[in-house]
């Protein structure tokens, strides 16, 4: 069933596909919001930003409908990417 996750689930770890590696979450949930009819960029994910990373805090700047605190917000599912293990290290 394609709902718009991009094979992302809760629990995944994730990267943003502007701020690269450094960018790094864990999926929480999702929410969706009506746009319109084919728009894909409606259902976001809440993310926790790991702390220690590069972008901690990195929702202290986001619009208020999207921060839950500075560490905890939601990003569309369009930027975000899994965080893929190989022979053992995480790579996205």
């Amino acid at each position: 069933m394609n709902d718009g996750r991009k094979n992302l689930q809760i629990g995944d770890l994730v990267t943003h596909l502007l701020y690269g590696d450094g960018w790094i979450g864990m999926i929480i949930s999702f929410r969706e919001e009506i746009v319109g009819v084919n728009d894909r960029r409606n259902l976001k994910a809440l993310v926790q930003i790991q702390p220690g990373t590069e972008h901690d805090k990195f929702f202290k700047r986001s619009a208020t409908a999207d921060r839950v605190n500075d560490n905890l917000g939601y990003v569309s599912v369009h930027w975000l990417f899994k965080i893929k293990e190989k022979n053992g290290n995480f790579r996205s």
